[in-house]
């Protein structure tokens, strides 16, 4: 049987465990692509947490409708209140707390998916089936923003981020049952679900990785 992760105790202080080690960043990682999405109207956001870029997204853009799915009620309690802070926003959501390996997709069709330091948290063979569940949900022309950790190419910089993720790693392990035990890329595996990079924003060295990528067989590709 496949044993979930427990996030429900970092949920009241996940906001303030994040700025206190890396400040703004990951919230920046989240948003830095926001603009180039406006105009979605389904989106299906995973493993968000907290619900800071879900709120943001549907602040953004008042006509999307999104699936949000999490594998923690506590977190999904946080994002659902801060969701109900946002005008008009409570009635274009839909909540599902959901193991991503296993569980049931809310839906299909989606023209934007969203996974921000989710993908980390699997080992390779976990991490290929959730990306190839993830990417039979979105539809042709449809866009994956993935938001996460990445090693740096060389140097001291790599050295320095090995280090950093062998003490998150073991944290998030111990507190939450993650599991993940050292970073995975996943750029392979959403390449050859015909997914290709359209936009990367990276910060701390390319530590911090924010890539765009569109799946093929949208409308301007059946025209050509």
């Amino acid at each position: 049987m496949t044993r979930r992760p427990n996030f429900d105790r970092l949920a009241p202080v996940y906001r303030w465990l994040e700025r206190a080690t890396f400040g703004g960043l990951l919230h920046w990682c989240r948003t830095v692509h926001l603009p180039v999405l406006l105009g979605c109207r389904r989106a299906l956001v995973v493993g968000d947490g907290d619900g800071r870029f879900l709120a943001d997204l549907l602040r953004a853009d008042p006509a999307v409708a999104v699936d949000a799915v999490d594998v923690s009620p506590g977190m999904i309690a946080h994002a659902r209140r801060r969701v109900g802070r946002v005008p008009g926003a409570g009635d274009r959501v839909r909540f599902h707390a959901a193991d991503a390996r296993t569980d049931p997709l809310p839906g299909g069709g989606y023209d934007l998916l969203v996974t921000h330091f989710f993908l980390d948290c699997f080992p390779a063979d976990d991490l290929a089936a959730v990306v190839g569940r993830l990417a039979a949900v979105v539809a042709p022309g449809g866009r994956w923003l993935v938001g996460d950790f990445a090693l740096p190419r060389a140097g001291w910089r790599r050295a320095a981020a090995r280090v950093a993720l062998a003490g998150m790693y073991a944290f998030f392990r111990a507190v939450t049952g993650i599991p993940g035990r050292e970073l995975v890329d996943p750029g392979p595996l959403i390449a050859a679900r015909s997914f290709r990079p359209v936009a990367e924003a990276s910060r701390l060295g390319g530590f911090l990785v924010a890539r765009l990528w569109e799946k093929a067989g949208g409308p301007e590709e059946a025209r050509g």
